[in-house]
C-alpha cells in the first residue's frame, strides 16, 4: 500500500509461518515490504517457549522488537539483553541473533524490520519472502487490494 490507512487492534494480513516442519505461527502484518509501501515492515505475533527460530542473520535489514507481553532473552553477537513487557531491543543487520522465551506463558511481540540501505539489490527482506510465498489467510475487513 502506498497511501494512508489505519488498522484496528487485531487487524492486518495474517500469514502462517513455519519456524520448522512442526511449528507454525500466525504473523499479522501491519505493513509489509511489497506493493510500494514504506521502507519498513511491521508485524505482530504470539508465541511460546519452544517455538523460537534458530539463531540467524539478516543481511539486508535491521530488526526491532517491542515486547507487548512476556519475558525474553535476546542474543546478538556477543551481547545478551533481557526484555519484558514494554521492553525494546534493536538488532542490527549482519549480526547473528536469536531469542529465548522465559517462562511457560505466551509472549506477544511487535517487530519492525527496515532495509539497511536504499537500493540494496532489491531489499528481499524476511517479511517480503513470506508475503511473496502466498496469499494471507485473512486480510483486514473491507480491504479490496
Amino acid at each position: 500500500m502506498d497511501g494512508p490507512y489505519a488498522l484496528k487492534a487485531g487487524e492486518g494480513w495474517v500469514y502462517r509461518f513455519g519456524i520448522d516442519l512442526t511449528v507454525k505461527i500466525d504473523l499479522t502484518v501491519k505493513t509489509g515490504e511489497l506493493d510500494g509501501g514504506p521502507r519498513l515492515a511491521m508485524f505482530e505475533f504470539a508465541t511460546r517457549a519452544g517455538e523460537e527460530p534458530p539463531d540467524h542473520t539478516h543481511a539486508t535489514e535491521d530488526e526491532i522488537f517491542y515486547v507487548l507481553k512476556g519475558a525474553l532473552t535476546f542474543r546478538c553477537g556477543d551481547h545478551t539483553f533481557e526484555a519484558e513487557n514494554g521492553g525494546f531491543v534493536f538488532l542490527p543487520r549482519g549480526i547473528e541473533h536469536g531469542y529465548t522465551i522465559r517462562g511457560d506463558g505466551e509472549a506477544r511481540l511487535l517487530v519492525v524490520t527496515a532495509p539497511a540501505q536504499e537500493g540494496a539489490g532489491g531489499w528481499g527482506g524476511f517479511v517480503g519472502r513470506f508475503q511473496a510465498a502466498g496469499d494471507p489467510h485473512t486480510s483486514p475487513p473491507g480491504y479490496a487490494g
